[in-house]
């Protein structure tokens, strides 16, 4: 009697840990509904030493909260394995003369407490490959609850047919189904905070290895645009005719130096604004647009490019800042560096566009290059497909334009520029929020 007393308050601190876990961390509502339904039924299993009845009904709480518990584990196994059907055959191949001779052999006890055993027998399975899949400290203590209870009906049912030292057994059993439940309560708070931290120390490094990515990457174009113009000018120096031809790489290599301090100002700028709000302002697109065919003209000078835009006189404004120039630039460097035609052509059609009630600008660059496989349109924009060394390494710079595009709460994708056939060229889309 004392150890039924003591086990019901050790099974009501684990509902009050369990809630207050829940209120505190999210932990899930049908594990502490089960703890509390579990108290009661240590409530009413201490009374039956009082009137005989209070015994199903604290086999009843039981059952109620082994069905809560295992709603939890139905429902977290059904998301792992993606609506994937349980099979429950087993359970329905009993005949009816086989529930008569179990009604008659063994009382209404007998019957819940063996409904029960097979029932955490099958959440005990499922429970097992959710441990095996996430292995969580938290799933194993769980596991180990739902274990003990396992076998403490089962003594239960061999006690009830006073089978020799089963009643013991089922009381040490018991003692460990509530502690493991204790165990779940409070390693599932100390889980979830080491998770959070393992998935901010990741996001944290991840931030760093696409800033040192991109900072290596354009630097890298950088210098050798410098080197390339230091070289010819070292050709150009012995021929006193061209003065012009040395002045026109001067001009370059400082327009390439300022680049260098822009891009470290971008940089700087994005990682501030990685987990902040973005400074938007008004940008009129065709100029953009005008400075970036600029750039990269100039700096190709060697290939033969043409770039149209339509419409090319009207003034059109967008929602956005400076680093739009940095997004126009990437797409068309892409566009010239893996095209392997005499002359490249890129048109860049740009129209209006309504999406869920917001105007936008339509911007469009469709080019004649190597074109992008259809496995590959979603990861190009993706920082870890720069690392697969996939169509050239394009990743890279396009990452940078899928996060530039985000912050200005727009949306980029690819297509093919002949649809079906992704080896005519590429067609990048980009909606920009616009400004009226």
């Amino acid at each position: 009697m004392v150890l039924d007393l003591a086990l019901a308050f050790y099974t009501i601190v684990i509902a009050i840990i369990f809630g207050v876990m829940y209120k505190r961390e999210g932990l899930f509502f049908l594990w502490f509904l089960g703890t509390l339904l579990n108290a009661f039924a240590g409530i009413f299993f201490y009374f039956r030493h009082f009137d005989a009845n209070f015994r199903i009904i604290g086999n009843i709480f039981y059952f109620l909260a082994a069905i809560m518990l295992g709603l939890s584990i139905f429902q977290e196994y059904h998301q792992l394995r993606l609506e994937k059907s349980i099979n429950k055959s087993k359970l329905k191949k009993f005949s009816s003369h086989h529930a008569v001779f179990i009604a008659i052999t063994f009382s209404l006890i007998n019957i819940i407490q063996i409904i029960f055993f097979f029932y955490t027998t099958i959440i005990g399975l499922l429970l097992l490959k959710i441990y095996v899949e996430k292995k969580s400290i938290t799933h194993l203590f769980m596991l180990l609850a739902i274990i003990s209870g396992m076998f403490t009906l089962f003594f239960s049912i061999l006690s009830n047919n006073e089978v020799y030292g089963t009643w013991e057994t089922a009381y040490v059993l018991k003692i460990i189904y509530y502690s493991s439940l204790l165990a779940t309560g409070l390693s599932a708070p100390m889980e979830i905070k080491l998770n959070k931290s393992e998935l901010k120390y990741k996001e944290a490094y991840n931030r760093a290895e696409f800033y040192k990515d991109l900072f290596a990457h354009d630097i890298s174009n950088i210098l050798q645009n410098i080197q390339s113009s230091i070289d010819l000018l070292n050709v150009y120096i012995e021929q006193p005719s061209s003065l012009q031809e040395e002045k026109n790489l001067i001009d370059l290599s400082n327009e390439q130096i300022k680049r260098g301090a822009n891009l470290v100002k971008n940089v700087r700028k994005l990682s501030e604004i990685e987990d902040a709000e973005i400074d938007i302002k008004t940008i009129e697109i065709i100029s953009t647009l005008n400075d970036a065919i600029k750039y990269v003209k100039k700096n190709y000078d060697s290939r033969n490019i043409n770039i149209k835009v339509a419409p090319s006189s009207e003034k059109l404004y967008v929602k956005a800042n400076e680093l739009l120039l940095n997004v126009f630039e990437n797409i068309l460097v892409n566009a010239i560096k893996y095209n392997n035609n005499p002359r490249v052509e890129i048109i860049i059609r740009i129209s209006n566009m309504k999406m869920n009630g917001l105007n936008y600008l339509k911007i469009e660059f469709l080019d004649n290059g190597i074109g992008i496989p259809n496995e590959m349109k979603q990861k190009v924009f993706e920082r870890a497909f720069m690392e697969e060394k996939s169509v050239n390494g394009m990743g890279l710079g396009l990452s940078l334009v899928k996060k530039i595009i985000d912050k200005f709460n727009g949306k980029i994708w690819v297509e093919d520029k002949i649809k079906g056939d992704y080896s005519k060229g590429t067609n990048f889309v980009i909606l920009i929020p616009e400004v009226k």
